[in-house]
């Protein structure tokens, strides 16, 4: 009988202690709900409690081939990159599943590409002056495809605040890399961050 009050008090302990973290995580979306009524149109990611700090924005800088050499072997295909420009972008986070802002026009919200359906974030590869992104995968022509493979999507969360106004929150922790939020497919241009690596 003893046995049987404290797992019931345990399993009351449990629930108060899931209800108090669901309280608090509904109380900081309402926050940020507020705060982003208060933000200029433009893309952003939730810095401190307090604060958003803006991206700012990037486009490729140009593009080619990749592995050329392949050209010359009967069956094999060469790859096509987007260059950026620079290492790495000015904002590099700590937070490895950051959330972002995205606030633009309410007119725009029933535009076809930019709705919430089509925010995504792409990985890049980073190099020593400047970022990549691969937009064909494939070695040979018979495994050849367009599109930037799955792989430099992380699943996200986006939630739609009002027309116009979307929260996006990737759906795991981020590994550190340089990185784009965008509602292009094709990643030719976005709002570029970094994911800092252990300290």
């Amino acid at each position: 009988m003893e046995q049987v009050l404290i797992n019931r008090r345990s399993l009351a302990g449990a629930a108060i202690w899931l209800l108090a973290i669901k309280i608090l995580v509904a109380a900081q979306n309402v926050i940020i709900t507020q705060d982003v009524k208060a933000l200029a149109d433009g893309f952003y990611y939730h810095k401190t409690a307090q604060a958003w700090q803006q991206l700012q924005p990037i486009s490729m800088a140009g593009g080619g081939l990749k592995h050329v050499g392949k050209m010359f072997v009967p069956g094999l295909t060469p790859q096509y990159v987007w260059t950026f420009r620079d290492a790495q972008s000015p904002i590099q986070i700590e937070d490895k599943r950051p959330t972002f802002c995205v606030k633009e026009s309410p007119m725009l919200a029933s535009v076809a590409g930019r709705t919430d359906r089509d925010l995504i974030i792409i990985r890049f590869d980073k190099k020593k002056d400047r970022r990549e992104l691969q937009t064909t995968s494939g070695g040979n022509m018979f495994t050849f495809k367009s599109g930037i493979s799955a792989d430099r999507i992380p699943q996200i969360t986006v939630k739609t605040v009002s027309d116009g106004v979307f929260l996006v929150t990737p759906n795991e922790d981020l590994r550190p890399g340089e990185y784009m939020v965008t509602f292009s497919s094709i990643g030719i241009s976005g709002y570029d961050f970094g994911i800092m690596g252990q300290k």
